[in-house]
């Protein structure tokens, strides 16, 4: 009986063990790529108030996501407190990409219409230009790869008191 419940327990525990390198893999790819495409070149800001937000990480979450789907908008930020009627998000954008209307009507139809624009302004951003240095040395870039192993292991407690049960 001992070397029944030692084999299963070995083979449980060997069972259990999985590794994520793939995952790691995937998510690497994801990230380069996503970088790859993402590079928006804001020259506006559009400070706008919307009524309607519950929270700061779903109802701003989703604004985001849906601004940010249309790659003109590299930024979104909020000014969110939980008893105002009207919160006030600033976003960053490309003017030659999208419009304040054309965003209008992105946070408006989302979530089955929850959100309404108050007012809204933009600015222009001020151009930062960066000055490029010559180095002998040749940049080098370097992959990181990462990889996890996790142990899920069930409740030998249980297991055990139910075998001993009988």
């Amino acid at each position: 009986m001992k070397n029944i419940i030692y084999v299963f327990a070995v083979s449980l525990t060997l069972s259990a063990c999985s590794s994520d390198v793939e995952v790691a893999k995937n998510s690497t790819n994801k990230l380069e790529q996503e970088s790859e495409t993402a590079t928006i070149h804001a020259n506006r800001v559009l400070t706008m108030e919307i009524e309607g937000m519950v929270c700061k990480m779903g109802c701003g979450g989703s604004i985001r996501k849906g601004l940010m789907s249309t790659n003109g908008v590299s930024e979104v930020k909020f000014d969110f407190e939980d008893d105002r009627t009207s919160n006030e998000a600033v976003i960053s954008f490309d003017k030659n990409s999208i419009t304040a209307d054309e965003m209008v009507k992105i946070v408006t139809a989302l979530n089955s219409g929850q959100f309404h624009v108050g007012s809204m302004h933009s600015d222009t951003l001020i151009e930062v230009k960066t000055i490029e240095t010559n180095t002998t040395e040749s940049s080098k870039e370097s992959v990181i790869e990462v990889s996890s192993s996790h142990i899920e292991m069930p409740n030998l407690l249980d297991l055990l008191s139910g075998v001993f049960a009988y």
